[in-house]
């Protein structure tokens, strides 16, 4: 079908909506997202509709779309696909903008479901609306308080990053893994078959989208290959794009098609594609995480050139490796930064030059911020990295002398205004030593409100700024 901003926009930024299937029994799917989307709290009417029930939550339901009191903009089916086919037909005579279907059962299933899913685009094209799925969880977008499932407890904040996804499971995982990173959304889509909005028509809506400045995704495939690369190049030409792709190998192929019903493609031909259309390539929820908290904090290409620093000689060569093999850089120090550090630096254990090791734990606070002053002060880098390996640090004086060592790093980064990184993790893994996760937790909070991302690991660190720098 065509493209059309405002048709899309309609949907995305519905003022009001129907749930088909709304449920209060708790083995129903409709039972979970009604109590979703009431729980987040959509800021328009929200219509409950279910021949079966008399009240929800407090609200009265209705037996049908045409018992409602006016015609809601976006219809939420939560039904079985073959009953999802009577609502596309209300639908179509009622001035409805956009329908989600949540159902499974349609493309991905074979021949008998793949009629079933011309056939709901047939009515769509005579009503006169729009498609989200089949086979899919909804839409999350902060500015209208609308959800997808189960997004209960989603933020409320919008910001930047667009994350359109053909798996319901990562677009749930994405948006509350990256709401503890202070990472906002100016919108999730979960579009899982993708038979009438699919990823070229996102990408094309997320492109032209004045509130969105990253535009990422969950890909498992796409029916044209040509209209999706332009479609890419243009969004990359004027954002910043993020792509996870899956169904390279034979075997996750053929998930792909029984998941979505989606044509996987040649891994050579998506690597080359998305290469050479500007997109970052990322493989896992964990390492598209890291790429937005990297972006937030440094932005694209923020220079290859690193210093690297933290208590330990082996921590310091194993960080220069994994840069070095990411193509990345760890230069020399310039003769008087060394001999600057040398003077502050000078008790025994200390490693002076980069990587910086600053020795034992035990080092007393003013000695660690002058050395952290001086290592982000230096011309030869771009960006400073402190490896800190909480219970080791613990000797800095507890969680206080932690904290007060963290908001150096944060003070050292406001005023040298050259990025700080921070790799901070617990080596303490017995249940004895839950305690240590607690501060971390904290501690990273702590750092991330100071503007200093933090990453669990180096090898998590280095591969986002490659990333970023690619």
């Amino acid at each position: 079908m065509h493209f059309d901003f405002a048709e899309i926009d309609a949907i995305i930024n519905a003022r009001s909506m129907a749930i088909v299937g709304a449920s209060a029994k708790p083995v129903k799917f409709g039972s979970l997202f009604t109590a979703s989307q009431l729980t987040y709290g959509f800021s328009g009417p929200v219509y409950l509709v279910n021949p079966g029930e008399t009240e929800i939550m407090g609200r009265e339901v209705y037996p049908d779309l045409a018992s409602l009191p006016e015609t809601p903009e976006l219809v939420i089916t939560t039904i079985p696909a073959h009953r999802s086919m009577d609502v596309l037909r209300d639908c179509a005579g009622m001035g409805v903008k956009g329908v989600i279907i949540m159902a499974a059962g349609f493309r991905e299933i074979g021949e008998g479901g793949e009629e079933m899913e011309r056939e709901a685009l047939r009515l769509a094209r005579e009503g006169g609306f729009r498609i989200v799925g089949p086979n899919c969880f909804g839409i999350y977008n902060p500015r209208n308080r609308l959800t997808l499932l189960p997004g209960h407890d989603f933020s409320y904040t919008p910001g930047d990053v667009a994350f359109i996804s053909q798996s319901g499971g990562f677009s749930v995982h994405v948006g509350r893994q990256c709401k503890d990173l202070g990472i906002d959304f100016s919108a999730i889509v979960s579009y899982g078959n993708g038979a009438d909005l699919d990823e070229i028509d996102l990408v094309r809506y997320f492109t032209q989208d004045p509130q969105t400045g990253i535009i990422a995704g969950y890909l498992e495939g796409t029916a044209d290959g040509r209209r999706f690369q332009h479609a890419l190049q243009e969004a990359a030409s004027r954002k910043t794009v993020v792509l996870w792709k899956v169904g390279k190998s034979a075997s996750s192929a053929r998930a792909v098609v029984s998941h979505t019903g989606s044509l996987a493609g040649s891994a050579q031909v998506w690597e080359g594609m998305l290469r050479q259309s500007g997109v970052i390539e990322v493989s896992g929820v964990d390492e598209m995480c890291d790429v937005f908290l990297a972006l937030k904090h440094l932005g694209r290409n923020p220079g290859r050139r690193l210093m690297l620093s933290g208590g330990g000689g082996g921590l310091g060569t194993y960080a220069a490796d994994l840069a070095e093999d990411a193509g990345l850089e760890v230069p020399s120090l310039a003769e008087d930064s060394l001999a600057r550090l040398r003077e502050i630096l000078n008790a025994p254990g200390a490693a002076v030059g980069n990587p910086l090791d600053i020795g034992a734990p035990l080092i007393h606070l003013p000695v660690f911020e002058a050395a952290m002053r001086e290592a982000a002060a230096n011309p030869s880098s771009d960006i400073m990295i402190f490896d800190i390996a909480l219970n080791f640090a613990y000797g800095l004086g507890g969680e206080d002398g932690l904290n007060t060592a963290m908001d150096m790093l944060v003070r050292i980064r406001q005023e040298a205004g050259k990025p700080v990184v921070v790799v901070l993790y617990s080596r303490a893994i017995g249940s004895e030593d839950i305690y240590y996760e607690e501060v971390l937790r904290r501690l990273r909070t702590r750092l991330l409100e100071g503007g200093v991302p933090v990453f669990s690991s180096m090898p998590r660190a280095i591969r986002a700024l490659s990333l970023l720098n690619g």
